[in-house]
């Protein structure tokens, strides 16, 4: 191609790749790289995201539609069926400790070791 960014062209090339449309934004780009590059970006971002927008309002209506589908029967019903919860047997059950009929038993100390009670 050429010696890095830079590609050799004849005159008569570079006459007519000034006068396509691609040699005349160059040279705007080159006066204006703000204007002609940076506006151009900054807005394709901005309306990607506004249109990506209703893609991703329609995810969240549908999942909350089929989440918010009880009726006030159905959520009744749901409460009355709910088993009254008491902490420590949950936290026994979790343990798998219910199961099991054990009793907690001190270990003994050796001769000279502390109680470490306060």
């Amino acid at each position: 191609m050429g010696f890095g960014n830079k590609v050799f062209r004849s005159a008569r090339q570079q006459a007519a790749f000034d006068k396509s449309l691609a040699g005349k934004y160059q040279r705007l780009l080159k006066k204006n790289p703000f204007l002609f590059f940076g506006v151009p970006f900054c807005s394709m971002i901005v309306i990607g995201s506004y249109w990506l927008a209703g893609f991703t309002s329609v995810k969240y209506e549908r999942e909350d539609r089929r989440i918010h589908e009880f009726h006030e029967e159905e959520i009744l019903t749901l409460r009355k069926k709910q088993r009254k919860v008491d902490v420590k047997e949950e936290y026994y059950r979790l343990q798998g400790l219910a199961d099991e009929d054990w009793e907690p038993v001190r270990v003994e100390r050796l001769e000279g070791e502390s109680e470490n009670v306060w």
